[in-house]
C-alpha cells in the first residue's frame, strides 16, 4: 500500500513540475520576444538621432547679420550738437561693445556667488518615484544549514508589479564646508572681473583720449587743408599744360609737375588721415563709422602741454593699491590659500544628517508609508596619508601667487616709469614742434604777402602751404601724443575717472561726473597712498626711474632718496636697455593695457 501511495504522489509531482514547467515557458518565450522588439527598437531610435553638420545657411548669416547690427547701436542718445571729450568718455564708457562685455563678465560672476551662496545654505532634498515590474514571481525558498534540507516551501513576499516612492533630506557637513569655501572663492572672483572691467575702461579712456585730440586737431586743420589741395591741384593741372604748351624746357616742366604731383599725394595723405581719426573716435564711442558729428576744436591758444599734479614717487604709491592688475592678483592669491584649506577639508571624513518619508505598495507589506531619519560618517582612513603633500602643494601654491604677485607690482613700478619718462619727452618734443608751426606760419605770411606783390610765384606759394600744412599736422599729432602718454601714466598708476554706476546713469549725467573727476585729477585732489618703506639709495642719472629688472637695468633716479616703494633687490646686467625693450615675461603680458610699458 505504502509503494502504491509513493507512486501516485511521485507521478502526481512529475505532473505538477511538467505543467510548471510548460506555465514557465509560455512567459519566458514571451518576455525573450519582448526584450528583442525593445533591443531593436532602441537600436532604431538611436540610429535616428545620430547628428549630422548643419552649416549656416546664407539666408540665416544675413538674417543674424541685421539682427547684430540692429542691436549693436539700439538704445543709444544720439549725437545732439558738438562732442566735448568728457561726452566722447562717457559715450565709450557707457556703449562701447567691449565695455559691455565687460559689465556682462561681471554681472555673470555676481549671478555665480548667489548661486554658491544658495548650494553652501539649502540642504539636499530628493524626491523620487519609480515603478518596477518582472515576467514571473520572485518567489524563494529555505534551506537548513544544520540538514541540509529544504525547510520551507518556496514563497514570495513582493508583488510583480510594485511602485515606490520617497523624499529625502540630507545635509552633509564636510560639503557645506566645502561650499563655504567655494562661495568665498566665486566672490573673489566676482572683484577680480571687476577690476577687470576697470582695466578695460582704463584702456578705452586712454584711447579715447588720443582719438579725440587727434579728430578734434583735424577738424580744425580740414579747412586748410581743402584749401591747399584745390590750389595744388590747379597748380598741378597748370604744371602739366606748361609741358604740352612748351613753355618751358622739358626737364624743367617734368621737375615742376614732380613737385607739385609730391605736394598733392602729401596733402592727400592728410586728408586721409584726418578722416580716418573721426572713425576711429565713433568706433571707440559705438556710433557707426560712417556717422557726421562735430567735435570742440581747440584753439592755437589752447593748445598747450598739460601739467602733472603729481610727483613720480606719488604716481608709483597709487600704483601699488589702485592698478586693476595688482588688484586682481590679490583676490587670486586670496583664492589660492582658500583652494589650500579646500582640498585639505576634503581629506576628512563626511557626516551626514537625512530624514525621509517612504512609500512601497508591495501587499505584503505590513506598513506602506513610513519615516526615517539618521546620520551617517563616512571617510577614507587613508587620506590621512595624504595630508602632508596636500598641504606643501597648496603651501607651494600660496607661495607662488605671492611672488606673482611680487613679479606684477615690479613690472608695473616698471610701467610707471616709463610712462613718466615718455610723458617728459613728448612734453618736450611738442615744445620743438610748437616752435617750429609758429615759424613755418610765419614763413607762409611772408611768402603770401610776396605772392600778393608778385615776388614769389604761385609754385611756391603752394609748396610753403603744403609744408605749413604738414607742419601743423605734426605739431597737432605731437599734442595728441602727448595726450596719450598723460593717459598712460594715469592708467599705468591705476588713476581713472570710472564712476561707480554706468548703466542706470544718464549721458549728460554721466558727462558732468567724468568732467569733476578728471578736473579733480589734474588738480591732484585725490588723495597720495602714503607707504613707509624705503629703498636703498642708487646714483643719479635721471629724474624718471625704476630699479632693474631681470637682466636689464633701468634708470635711477635723480638722487638718493626715500621712496615709499620697496621692489625686491636684483643684480643689474652689464649691458643697458630701455626694460620695456628687455623684460620679456609672461606676467608682463599679462598686463596687457599698457603693453610693454609704452603710450604707443
Amino acid at each position: 500500500m505504502n509503494q502504491h501511495i509513493a507512486h501516485f504522489w511521485d507521478s502526481q509531482q512529475h505532473d505538477s513540475q511538467q505543467q510548471n514547467v510548460q506555465h514557465e515557458a509560455t512567459p519566458r518565450t514571451a518576455g525573450s520576444r519582448a526584450l528583442r522588439i525593445a533591443v531593436t527598437l532602441a537600436c532604431l531610435g538611436l540610429a535616428g538621432c545620430a547628428v549630422k553638420p548643419e552649416p549656416v545657411t546664407v539666408e540665416q548669416q544675413v538674417a543674424q547679420a541685421l539682427s547684430d547690427r540692429t542691436q549693436m547701436f539700439a538704445n543709444q542718445e544720439p549725437v545732439r550738437g558738438t562732442i566735448t571729450l568728457d561726452e566722447a568718455i562717457a559715450r565709450a564708457l557707457k556703449y562701447n561693445l567691449q565695455q559691455r562685455v565687460a559689465l556682462m563678465e561681471q554681472a555673470m560672476e555676481d549671478d555665480l556667488l548667489g548661486v554658491q551662496n544658495l548650494d553652501m545654505l539649502l540642504p539636499k532634498l530628493t524626491a523620487r518615484a519609480g515603478l518596477q515590474t518582472r515576467d514571473n514571481v520572485a518567489g524563494s525558498s529555505s534551506q537548513s544549514v544544520t540538514t541540509g534540507r529544504q525547510s520551507l516551501e518556496a514563497s514570495t513576499s513582493q508583488d510583480q508589479t510594485q511602485r515606490t516612492a520617497d523624499l529625502t533630506m540630507s545635509w552633509n557637513v564636510l560639503d557645506f564646508g566645502i561650499s563655504y569655501f567655494n562661495a568665498k572663492v566665486q566672490a573673489n572672483k566676482s572683484l577680480a572681473a571687476e577690476e577687470r572691467r576697470r582695466r578695460v575702461v582704463a584702456d578705452i579712456t586712454r584711447q579715447v583720449r588720443t582719438a579725440y585730440w587727434e579728430a578734434a586737431t583735424a577738424q580744425r586743420l580740414q579747412p586748410e587743408v581743402t584749401t591747399a589741395l584745390t590750389q595744388a591741384r590747379q597748380a598741378l593741372e597748370y604744371a602739366r599744360q606748361t609741358e604740352q604748351q612748351r613753355l618751358l624746357a622739358p626737364v624743367e616742366a617734368l621737375r615742376f609737375q614732380k613737385n607739385m604731383l609730391e605736394m598733392v599725394r602729401q596733402l592727400e595723405i592728410v586728408d586721409s588721415d584726418l578722416v580716418v581719426a573721426k572713425s576711429r573716435l565713433a568706433a571707440l564711442m559705438n556710433l557707426p563709422p560712417s556717422s557726421k558729428y562735430d567735435v570742440v576744436v581747440p584753439s592755437e591758444s589752447s593748445l598747450v602741454a598739460p601739467k602733472m599734479a603729481y610727483s613720480l614717487d606719488d604716481l608709483e604709491n597709487f600704483s601699488m593699491v589702485k592698478r586693476p592688475e595688482v588688484r586682481e592678483e590679490s583676490y587670486l592669491a586670496r583664492n589660492s590659500v582658500l583652494e589650500t584649506r579646500k582640498s585639505l577639508l576634503r581629506l576628512l571624513p563626511g557626516v551626514s544628517l537625512f530624514a525621509g518619508i517612504n512609500g512601497d505598495s508591495n501587499s505584503y507589506l505590513v506598513n506602506h508609508q513610513w519615516a526615517n531619519a539618521g546620520v551617517q560618517v563616512s571617510g577614507n582612513l587613508l587620506n590621512v596619508l595624504s595630508w602632508s603633500s596636500v598641504k606643501r602643494a597648496g603651501q607651494a601654491n600660496e607661495d607662488l601667487a605671492e611672488v606673482r604677485r611680487q613679479a606684477l607690482r615690479m613690472a608695473v613700478l616698471t610701467q610707471v616709469n616709463v610712462a613718466w619718462q615718455e610723458y617728459q619727452q613728448s612734453t618736450q618734443m611738442f615744445g620743438r614742434y610748437q616752435e617750429l608751426a609758429r615759424i613755418q606760419r610765419g614763413i607762409l605770411n611772408q611768402t603770401t604777402l610776396s605772392v600778393q606783390h608778385r615776388a614769389e610765384t604761385q609754385m611756391e606759394q603752394v609748396r610753403v602751404s603744403t609744408e605749413t600744412i604738414l607742419t601743423t599736422r605734426a605739431r597737432d599729432r605731437s599734442f595728441a601724443d602727448v595726450q596719450n602718454a598723460l593717459g598712460a601714466v594715469y592708467q599705468a598708476a591705476g588713476l581713472d575717472v570710472l564712476p561707480d554706476n554706468v548703466n542706470d546713469v544718464s549721458l549728460a549725467a554721466l558727462s558732468n561726473s567724468i568732467a569733476r573727476t578728471t578736473g579733480n585729477l589734474e588738480k591732484g585732489g585725490v588723495a597720495v597712498p602714503r607707504l613707509s618703506l624705503s629703498t636703498p639709495a642708487v646714483p643719479a642719472t635721471t629724474t624718471a626711474s625704476t630699479n632693474a629688472v631681470s637682466t636689464a637695468p633701468a634708470p635711477s633716479t635723480a638722487a638718493p632718496v626715500t621712496k615709499p616703494i620697496v621692489p625686491a633687490t636684483v643684480t643689474p646686467a652689464a649691458n643697458a636697455g630701455k626694460p620695456y625693450r628687455v623684460v620679456n615675461t609672461d606676467m608682463w603680458d599679462n598686463l596687457q593695457s599698457l603693453q610693454a610699458g609704452g603710450s604707443r
